[in-house]
Protein backbone atom coordinates (compact mmCIF):
# COMPACT_ATOMS: atom_id res chain seq x y z
CA UNK A 1 0.00 0.00 0.00
CA UNK A 2 3.04 2.55 1.09
CA UNK A 3 4.44 1.37 -2.38
CA UNK A 4 1.31 2.21 -4.09
CA UNK A 5 1.06 5.58 -2.43
CA UNK A 6 4.66 6.17 -3.23
CA UNK A 7 3.73 5.81 -7.06
CA UNK A 8 0.47 7.76 -7.14
CA UNK A 9 2.77 10.68 -5.86
CA UNK A 10 5.30 10.77 -8.00
CA UNK A 11 2.88 9.85 -11.36
CA UNK A 12 1.12 13.10 -10.07
CA UNK A 13 4.39 15.11 -9.56
CA UNK A 14 5.05 14.37 -13.53
CA UNK A 15 1.93 14.84 -14.75
CA UNK A 16 1.67 18.65 -13.09
CA UNK A 17 5.52 18.99 -14.24
CA UNK A 18 4.34 18.10 -18.10
CA UNK A 19 1.43 20.34 -17.40
CA UNK A 20 3.88 23.45 -16.39
CA UNK A 21 6.14 22.55 -19.64
CA UNK A 22 3.24 22.66 -21.79
CA UNK A 23 2.01 26.19 -20.66
CA UNK A 24 5.24 27.88 -19.86
CA UNK A 25 4.31 29.80 -23.39
CA UNK A 26 1.41 31.37 -21.54
CA UNK A 27 3.92 32.49 -18.37
CA UNK A 28 5.37 35.42 -18.40
CA UNK A 29 8.21 33.79 -16.47
CA UNK A 30 9.43 31.31 -19.43
CA UNK A 31 10.35 33.85 -21.49
CA UNK A 32 12.96 36.41 -22.95
CA UNK A 33 13.45 38.82 -25.85
CA UNK A 34 15.21 39.10 -28.97
CA UNK A 35 16.80 42.16 -30.03
CA UNK A 36 16.94 42.09 -33.85
CA UNK A 37 19.48 44.08 -35.76
CA UNK A 38 20.88 43.75 -39.88
CA UNK A 39 24.48 43.51 -41.31
CA UNK A 40 25.70 43.27 -45.02
CA UNK A 41 28.69 42.67 -46.60
CA UNK A 42 29.65 44.81 -49.90
CA UNK A 43 27.74 43.69 -53.00
CA UNK A 44 29.44 42.28 -56.38
CA UNK A 45 27.68 44.56 -58.45
CA UNK A 46 29.56 47.99 -59.83
CA UNK A 47 26.17 50.10 -60.42
CA UNK A 48 24.14 48.99 -57.40
CA UNK A 49 23.64 52.57 -55.19
CA UNK A 50 21.18 51.11 -52.60
CA UNK A 51 19.60 48.00 -51.98
CA UNK A 52 16.32 48.81 -50.48
CA UNK A 53 14.09 46.32 -47.84
CA UNK A 54 10.86 46.96 -46.73
CA UNK A 55 10.01 44.89 -43.71
CA UNK A 56 6.54 45.08 -42.24
CA UNK A 57 6.81 42.04 -39.32
CA UNK A 58 9.80 39.61 -37.79
CA UNK A 59 8.81 36.24 -37.23
CA UNK A 60 11.24 33.54 -35.51
CA UNK A 61 10.44 29.58 -36.00
CA UNK A 62 11.12 26.98 -33.35
CA UNK A 63 9.88 23.57 -33.61
CA UNK A 64 8.49 24.04 -37.33
CA UNK A 65 5.77 26.59 -35.80
CA UNK A 66 6.25 30.21 -36.57
CA UNK A 67 6.25 33.00 -33.59
CA UNK A 68 5.72 36.83 -33.86
CA UNK A 69 8.69 38.67 -32.90
CA UNK A 70 7.88 42.30 -33.50
CA UNK A 71 5.11 43.83 -35.90
CA UNK A 72 5.15 47.42 -37.12
CA UNK A 73 2.68 49.92 -37.31
CA UNK A 74 4.90 51.69 -40.14
CA UNK A 75 7.00 49.08 -42.14
CA UNK A 76 10.84 49.31 -41.63
CA UNK A 77 12.30 50.75 -44.33
CA UNK A 78 16.19 50.91 -44.89
CA UNK A 79 19.25 50.69 -47.16
CA UNK A 80 21.04 47.04 -46.32
CA UNK A 81 24.46 48.32 -48.18
CA UNK A 82 24.77 51.09 -45.58
CA UNK A 83 25.62 48.93 -42.56
CA UNK A 84 28.76 46.97 -43.65
CA UNK A 85 32.00 46.16 -41.96
CA UNK A 86 30.05 45.61 -38.35
CA UNK A 87 27.84 48.70 -38.63
CA UNK A 88 24.30 47.46 -37.86
CA UNK A 89 20.68 48.89 -38.26
CA UNK A 90 18.36 48.39 -35.18
CA UNK A 91 15.26 46.55 -36.46
CA UNK A 92 13.20 46.39 -33.05
CA UNK A 93 12.86 43.70 -30.57
CA UNK A 94 10.07 41.36 -28.92
CA UNK A 95 9.07 38.97 -26.52
CA UNK A 96 9.61 35.38 -27.26
CA UNK A 97 9.32 31.68 -25.56
CA UNK A 98 12.32 30.30 -24.23
CA UNK A 99 14.01 27.98 -25.87
CA UNK A 100 15.66 26.83 -29.63
CA UNK A 101 14.51 28.63 -32.87
CA UNK A 102 16.43 28.03 -36.59
CA UNK A 103 15.37 30.92 -38.31
CA UNK A 104 14.16 34.37 -38.45
CA UNK A 105 11.74 35.75 -41.23
CA UNK A 106 11.44 38.80 -42.43
CA UNK A 107 8.10 39.61 -44.04
CA UNK A 108 8.34 42.02 -46.62
CA UNK A 109 5.71 45.09 -46.89
CA UNK A 110 4.76 44.96 -50.83
CA UNK A 111 6.26 43.64 -53.92
CA UNK A 112 7.12 46.89 -54.85
CA UNK A 113 8.30 47.98 -51.51
CA UNK A 114 11.73 46.74 -51.70
CA UNK A 115 13.73 47.67 -54.83
CA UNK A 116 17.36 48.51 -56.32
CA UNK A 117 18.34 51.66 -56.46
CA UNK A 118 21.44 51.92 -59.18
CA UNK A 119 24.05 54.59 -59.74
CA UNK A 120 22.47 56.81 -62.69
CA UNK A 121 19.18 57.01 -59.95
CA UNK A 122 16.73 54.46 -61.71
CA UNK A 123 15.08 51.64 -59.90
CA UNK A 124 14.68 47.88 -60.58
CA UNK A 125 12.24 45.49 -58.53
CA UNK A 126 13.51 43.25 -56.03
CA UNK A 127 12.18 39.80 -56.24
CA UNK A 128 11.94 38.10 -52.76
CA UNK A 129 9.83 34.91 -53.34
CA UNK A 130 7.54 34.22 -50.37
CA UNK A 131 8.37 37.74 -48.88
CA UNK A 132 4.71 38.93 -48.31
CA UNK A 133 3.31 35.29 -46.97
CA UNK A 134 6.09 33.17 -45.17
CA UNK A 135 8.89 35.81 -45.08
CA UNK A 136 12.78 36.02 -46.52
CA UNK A 137 14.55 33.23 -44.50
CA UNK A 138 17.55 34.43 -42.59
CA UNK A 139 18.56 30.55 -41.33
CA UNK A 140 20.38 30.33 -38.31
CA UNK A 141 19.63 28.78 -34.76
CA UNK A 142 19.61 30.34 -31.71
CA UNK A 143 18.68 30.45 -28.07
CA UNK A 144 16.28 32.88 -26.12
CA UNK A 145 16.61 32.49 -22.51
CA UNK A 146 14.13 32.98 -19.58
CA UNK A 147 14.05 36.70 -18.17
CA UNK A 148 17.23 37.46 -20.82
CA UNK A 149 17.13 39.98 -24.04
CA UNK A 150 19.63 38.05 -26.97
CA UNK A 151 20.77 41.12 -29.49
CA UNK A 152 20.15 39.07 -32.70
CA UNK A 153 22.24 39.98 -35.96
CA UNK A 154 20.40 38.96 -39.51
CA UNK A 155 23.78 38.87 -42.09
CA UNK A 156 22.14 39.84 -45.56
CA UNK A 157 25.81 39.54 -46.85
CA UNK A 158 24.43 40.85 -50.18
CA UNK A 159 27.82 39.58 -52.45
CA UNK A 160 25.76 36.41 -52.36
CA UNK A 161 22.42 37.01 -51.90
CA UNK A 162 21.80 39.53 -54.65
CA UNK A 163 21.54 37.94 -58.30
CA UNK A 164 20.48 39.75 -61.83
CA UNK A 165 17.61 37.83 -63.30
CA UNK A 166 17.76 37.18 -67.14
CA UNK A 167 14.54 39.84 -67.10
CA UNK A 168 16.95 42.83 -65.68
CA UNK A 169 15.19 42.80 -62.30
CA UNK A 170 17.19 41.66 -58.99
CA UNK A 171 16.58 38.89 -56.66
CA UNK A 172 17.24 38.29 -53.27
CA UNK A 173 18.28 34.47 -52.39
CA UNK A 174 17.78 33.34 -49.09
CA UNK A 175 21.68 32.70 -48.23
CA UNK A 176 21.61 35.41 -45.27
CA UNK A 177 22.32 34.39 -41.76
CA UNK A 178 21.50 34.90 -38.23
CA UNK A 179 23.76 35.16 -34.93
CA UNK A 180 23.72 35.52 -31.54
CA UNK A 181 25.70 38.60 -31.45
CA UNK A 182 27.29 37.95 -27.84
CA UNK A 183 28.63 34.74 -29.43
CA UNK A 184 30.58 36.06 -32.28
CA UNK A 185 33.87 37.69 -32.58
CA UNK A 186 35.55 40.05 -35.41
CA UNK A 187 38.64 39.47 -37.29
CA UNK A 188 40.03 42.63 -38.83
CA UNK A 189 43.73 43.85 -40.29
CA UNK A 190 45.33 44.60 -43.13
CA UNK A 191 46.46 42.92 -46.40
CA UNK A 192 49.75 43.79 -48.04
CA UNK A 193 48.48 44.75 -51.69
CA UNK A 194 46.47 47.30 -52.27
CA UNK A 195 44.43 47.83 -55.22
CA UNK A 196 44.03 50.90 -57.65
CA UNK A 197 40.76 52.58 -58.95
CA UNK A 198 40.31 49.41 -61.74
CA UNK A 199 40.87 46.53 -59.13
CA UNK A 200 39.26 45.06 -56.31
CA UNK A 201 40.32 42.58 -53.61
CA UNK A 202 38.44 41.10 -51.57
CA UNK A 203 38.84 38.66 -48.67
CA UNK A 204 36.36 35.39 -47.83
CA UNK A 205 36.59 33.39 -45.02
CA UNK A 206 35.67 29.50 -44.44
CA UNK A 207 35.17 27.29 -42.03
CA UNK A 208 38.41 25.54 -41.63
CA UNK A 209 38.71 22.63 -43.91
CA UNK A 210 35.96 23.51 -46.36
CA UNK A 211 37.47 25.54 -49.01
CA UNK A 212 37.20 23.83 -52.07
CA UNK A 213 38.83 25.41 -55.54
CA UNK A 214 36.36 24.60 -57.51
CA UNK A 215 34.57 27.55 -56.10
CA UNK A 216 36.92 30.11 -58.26
CA UNK A 217 34.79 28.51 -61.69
CA UNK A 218 32.46 30.28 -63.08
CA UNK A 219 29.38 29.95 -61.11
CA UNK A 220 26.75 28.31 -62.41
CA UNK A 221 23.44 30.82 -63.29
CA UNK A 222 21.73 32.29 -60.07
CA UNK A 223 25.17 31.22 -57.75
CA UNK A 224 28.17 33.48 -56.97
CA UNK A 225 31.83 32.93 -56.79
CA UNK A 226 32.78 31.57 -53.61
CA UNK A 227 29.46 30.00 -52.82
CA UNK A 228 30.10 28.35 -49.54
CA UNK A 229 32.03 31.56 -47.87
CA UNK A 230 30.74 32.16 -44.52
CA UNK A 231 31.85 36.22 -44.55
CA UNK A 232 33.50 38.41 -47.01
CA UNK A 233 34.81 41.69 -46.98
CA UNK A 234 35.92 44.30 -50.13
CA UNK A 235 39.69 45.73 -49.25
CA UNK A 236 39.74 49.60 -48.49
CA UNK A 237 41.64 51.77 -50.30
CA UNK A 238 44.28 51.75 -47.26
CA UNK A 239 44.58 48.21 -47.17
CA UNK A 240 42.23 46.99 -44.37
CA UNK A 241 39.41 44.48 -44.32
CA UNK A 242 36.92 43.67 -41.49
CA UNK A 243 35.07 40.50 -40.91
CA UNK A 244 32.26 41.05 -38.42
CA UNK A 245 30.23 38.82 -36.44
CA UNK A 246 32.37 35.46 -37.15
CA UNK A 247 30.64 32.44 -34.89
CA UNK A 248 33.40 31.11 -32.77
CA UNK A 249 35.33 28.05 -34.35
CA UNK A 250 38.68 28.14 -36.78
CA UNK A 251 38.14 29.84 -40.08
CA UNK A 252 40.31 30.12 -42.95
CA UNK A 253 40.60 32.92 -45.56
CA UNK A 254 41.15 33.44 -49.17
CA UNK A 255 42.22 36.81 -51.05
CA UNK A 256 41.10 37.26 -54.33
CA UNK A 257 41.60 40.16 -57.22
CA UNK A 258 39.27 41.62 -59.51
CA UNK A 259 39.81 44.03 -62.48
CA UNK A 260 38.11 46.00 -64.65
CA UNK A 261 39.05 44.41 -67.75
CA UNK A 262 36.46 45.41 -70.11
CA UNK A 263 36.24 49.50 -68.74
CA UNK A 264 32.73 48.67 -68.21
CA UNK A 265 30.55 48.72 -64.76
CA UNK A 266 31.41 45.36 -63.28
CA UNK A 267 34.60 43.83 -62.09
CA UNK A 268 35.73 40.34 -63.64
CA UNK A 269 37.29 38.11 -61.45
CA UNK A 270 40.94 37.72 -62.35
CA UNK A 271 42.32 34.92 -59.77
CA UNK A 272 43.48 34.03 -56.33
CA UNK A 273 46.04 35.66 -54.61
CA UNK A 274 48.12 33.26 -52.72
CA UNK A 275 48.20 34.41 -48.64
CA UNK A 276 49.93 33.50 -45.12
CA UNK A 277 48.25 34.76 -42.14
CA UNK A 278 50.40 36.71 -40.06
CA UNK A 279 48.89 36.73 -35.94
CA UNK A 280 51.39 38.88 -33.67
CA UNK A 281 54.09 37.98 -35.82
CA UNK A 282 53.76 34.27 -36.10
CA UNK A 283 52.56 32.58 -39.08
CA UNK A 284 49.36 30.42 -39.03
CA UNK A 285 47.31 28.50 -41.66
CA UNK A 286 43.65 29.28 -39.42
CA UNK A 287 42.41 31.77 -37.55
CA UNK A 288 40.59 31.01 -34.34
CA UNK A 289 37.94 33.13 -33.04
CA UNK A 290 36.39 33.64 -29.83
CA UNK A 291 33.02 34.92 -28.56
CA UNK A 292 33.74 38.66 -27.96
CA UNK A 293 37.03 39.11 -29.29
CA UNK A 294 38.74 40.73 -31.79
CA UNK A 295 41.67 38.85 -34.00
CA UNK A 296 44.48 41.14 -35.13
CA UNK A 297 45.26 39.14 -38.85
CA UNK A 298 47.54 40.51 -40.91
CA UNK A 299 47.21 38.51 -44.92
CA UNK A 300 50.46 38.86 -46.37
CA UNK A 301 50.22 37.97 -50.23
CA UNK A 302 53.64 36.19 -51.38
Amino acid sequence: MKNLKLSIKILGVVLMAGLFACNDGDDPSFKGRANVKATDAAVDAENVNAVYLSVSEIHATANGQTKTVVSFNTPKKFNIMAYQNGATYLMGDGELDAGSYSDLRFITSGESDSYIELDDGSTKELVIENGTTTGYRIQGAFEIATNTTTDLVADIDLRKALVATADGSFKLRSTARVVAEDKTGKIEGTVSQSADASERIVVYAYESGTFSASEENAPADGNTRYEGSINSAIVTANGSYTLAFMEEGDYEVVVAKYTNQDDDEDMEFEGRLNSSIMINGSLFNKISVSSNTTISANLLIN
